[in-house]
């Protein structure tokens, strides 16, 4: 049986309809935890809902659009009048676009940056008071492999750098009112914004994963529970990688593979 860590704890989760953000939040309602799912999806977010509810799970949909102040202030007052207070903020809604620096628009620039950044920046501007409320409590920012080395789109490169950048700088900031602040750093995983990549895209990036293979939504969203839980509780401003090895010697370890092969041709 789970070990419910967060019982009487509540939790918000944004871009939590589908995916990753989907399994981080039930993998906190299976901890315990009332759980506020968050997302522009409107009618997914709400059937989330409705299933983590029918299992017996506390949970509550909200419409939130990440780059809208004003949504995140009414999601702040929606929870404030629930009644549940909130003890983690996880800002994991993103977006990639897959573009060369050529290629890409301004307006593409500017939307990369509105939800991959704005997005985390205004979640944690609007909840702080929430969560200071509650303390000890924790925000987790979900980044990417592309805020640790260079990936091959430049505006989700940036985004991700900035996020990184951005949960230091809270993580000092925040300090005051304990609330910890750190990122996680996922190389690819499966989920429906990865097999929307191009044709060869999951195979290329297997290629330069040690592992070999993509990270399970599951994996990702127990490294965010076990950050947000009193385990980790000196930990602040960190960046966790989870990526099968790549931002240990990805790289490298293709470069012998393909060695290995031409040895054995």
């Amino acid at each position: 049986m789970t070990e419910l860590k967060f019982r009487d704890k509540s939790v918000c989760v944004t871009g939590a309809a589908r995916g990753l953000g989907a399994a981080i939040a039930r993998r906190f309602a299976s901890a315990g935890a009332h759980v506020h799912i968050a997302d522009v999806l409107d009618e997914e977010t709400r059937d989330l809902g409705r299933s983590l509810a029918d299992e017996g799970f506390a949970a509550t949909a909200h419409h939130l659009d990440v780059t809208d102040e004003a949504d995140w202030q009414m999601l702040v007052a929606a929870i404030g009048a629930a009644g549940t207070g909130l003890d983690v903020l996880v800002n994991n809604a993103g977006i990639i676009i897959r573009k060369s620096l050529a290629e890409t628009s301004k307006a593409e620039w500017d939307k990369a940056m509105n939800v991959n950044v704005a997005g985390v920046f205004l979640g944690m501007k609007h909840c702080r008071a929430m969560l200071a409320r509650a303390a000890p409590s924790a925000i987790v920012n979900i980044s990417s492999t592309a805020g640790i080395i260079a990936h091959g789109d430049p505006s989700y490169t940036a985004s991700k750098w900035a996020v990184r950048g951005l949960t230091k700088s809270a993580a000092l900031e925040f300090s005051a009112d304990r609330i910890r602040v750190n990122s996680v750093h996922p190389a690819m995983i499966a989920t429906p914004l990865t097999f929307a990549a191009p044709e060869g895209h999951m195979d290329a990036n297997r290629a330069v994963i040690p592992m070999g293979r993509e990270a399970s939504p599951d994996e990702i969203a127990n490294i965010v529970l076990f950050l947000a839980s009193d385990d980790a509780s000196f930990m602040t401003g960190s960046e966790v990688t989870a990526d099968g090895g790549l931002t240990t010697g990805g790289v490298a370890h293709a470069r012998k593979r393909v060695q290995t092969d031409i040895q054995q041709r």
